[in-house]
């Protein structure tokens, strides 16, 4: 054990209170979770969770976890404006994190929101917990996506197509003559 973690352990058990505190007036209620085909997280599921705080509405989260079941990708996190500023997204955040105990990773931040997720990180951080840098871009989401493409299941009219050229191949093969020369 080092000098310093029972120090450190203690400002992350404080943390972590301090946003089981923000968390414990929400609640996430799932509006849809499916898993479509051409989805980002798909074989995952994606995930659209009404916010409420008191029984009302406030907002909505849009979330998936891939197949690895290794990261959770935020979509989308929206607060009805009236509400912004009280807690609400990180206790949300804090929720999904305490529910999967897997790092969170924002897709496609907005400029406007960038100050959110700096401070979302920092309080995560000082917990224990992981906000990861946002995945921006076709190629970088692809790139994440070949980590589970191995657990993607082929599709029907894919594998029929595949069959019969295989078949094709096969009859080809069976035909074809043993050797040079012969007719």
């Amino acid at each position: 054990m080092r000098l310093f973690d029972p120090l450190h352990d203690f400002f992350h058990r404080r943390a972590a209170a301090r946003l089981d505190a923000l968390a414990s007036d929400l609640q996430l209620v799932t509006q849809r979770s499916e898993s479509p085909r051409g989805s980002f997280v798909f074989p995952g599921t994606d995930y659209l969770d009404d916010i409420e705080v008191g029984g009302h509405r406030v907002g909505h989260v849009d979330y998936g976890i891939n197949p690895l079941g290794d990261r959770l990708y935020i979509n989308m996190l929206e607060i009805v404006p009236a509400h912004q500023g009280q807690g609400i997204g990180l206790g949300v955040l804090w929720q999904l994190w305490r529910a999967h105990q897997v790092p969170i990773v924002p897709l496609y931040q907005y400029t406007s929101s960038d100050g959110f997720w700096y401070r979302a990180r920092r309080r995560f951080a000082a917990a224990g917990a992981m906000l990861e840098d946002e995945l921006r871009g076709v190629q970088e989401l692809e790139l994440e996506q070949q980590r589970w493409q191995h657990l993607v299941p082929e599709a029907e009219d894919k594998r029929l197509i595949r069959e019969y050229w295989e078949w094709v191949a096969a009859e080809h093969a069976a035909v074809r003559p043993a050797g040079p020369g012969i007719p």
